[in-house]
Parts: C-alpha cells; structure tokens; sequence
C-alpha cells in the first residue's frame, strides 16, 4: 500500500514538474523549500543601492520568468511593501536577457532573451537626495524581499553631476501607496 502511494506520488509530481502543468521557473525562481539552504534564501531579505541624476528615472530591477524551454512565462508578482517617500515604482514590459537566477533548475536559458518586467523608479519632479523602498517578489512557493536604497545627483552647474545635497522639490508629491505594483503607463509622472 505504501508503495503505490509513494508511486502515485511520483507520478504526480513528475507531471507537475515535466508534464502538461508543469510549473514554471521564475527568473529569480522556483523557491520551494526543498533544502535548508532554499528555506534559508527566502528568509533573508535581499539590499540593492541603486543611483541616478535628478529628473531620471531609474531601472531597480528586471524581473521575469521561464519554462524548461526557456520559453518566457507570466512573470512573478511584484508587491510594494514600502513606498518610496520622494518617488514612485511601476513595472514596464520588456524583453529582458536572463542573466541569473534565484533558485531553480533552468540554467540552460541564462543569456537567452524573454519577455519580462522592469522595475522602475521615478523621483519626484526635482528631487535630489535619498530615498529607499521594499518590495516583494512572489514567486509559486514563496516569497523574497528586496530593500532597495536610492540616490538622486543633482545637477551642478554646466550639466555635470555633484553628490546629492538633500534638496527636494518645492512641493512634494503625493506618496504612492503599498499593495500590487503598477504598470508604468497606469501613472501619471
């Protein structure tokens, strides 16, 4: 009895992961606990430090996901824990070239191109100085924060960039709140 059902097992889980459902692999990927070393991935939040000159925006990162086949599939889910307080974040459609992966068994693609999303960040109109944000990426089995911090340069004189002095816009625009990060072309900058 214990072996058909271990055998049944086998079977379903064969065909959940070679067959017609088969799942798929997300550019960042697959992040099952199958291992301490996976569960323990997921627990730690990942830093980024990302900069840009004033009035531009800025690419936080690109996110996308694939099959076996290296076929690009639905992208995972991006949720904005932390609002930026001097910006906004939206997703843009791209094709993105697979550069790494999270966790997962589909390094054959790495370096093909898919299509993808990236994560944008647009400071409010004149600012320079410092921001930081936290979002999430939901892939199938879980989840994986991403604190990001961000410097704006301003500009100094004759179009060269200085260190950010901490200067905002005269008049700061409304923060973007938590929840599903938006498409870029939903917003109005």
């Amino acid at each position: 009895m214990l072996a058909s059902r271990s055998g049944a097992m086998w079977q379903f889980l064969k065909r959940l992961f070679y067959g017609a459902i088969s799942f798929a692999i997300f550019a960042a990927v697959i992040t099952g606990c199958s291992s301490y070393l996976a569960c323990e991935a997921l627990a730690q939040e990942e830093q980024l430090s990302k900069s840009g000159k004033v009035d531009q925006q800025i690419i936080i990162r690109e996110h996308a996901g694939w099959n076996r086949d290296c076929d690009a599939i639905a992208h995972p889910a991006l949720f904005l824990d932390e609002p930026p307080r001097h910006g906004r974040v939206c997703v843009r459609v791209e094709n993105i070239k697979i550069h790494s992966m999270f966790i997962g068994t589909e390094s054959q693609c790495i370096g093909r191109v898919v299509t993808g999303v990236q994560l944008i960040y647009h400071p409010d109109a004149g600012y320079a100085g410092h921001d930081d944000l936290r979002y999430i990426i939901q892939y199938p089995l879980g989840r994986r924060a991403v604190s990001v911090f961000v410097t704006m340069a301003a500009a100094a004189p004759g179009g060269l960039s200085a260190a950010p002095s901490g200067l905002t816009a005269p008049m700061p625009e409304i923060q973007q709140s938590s929840g599903p990060v938006p498409v870029c072309e939903e917003l109005i900058f």
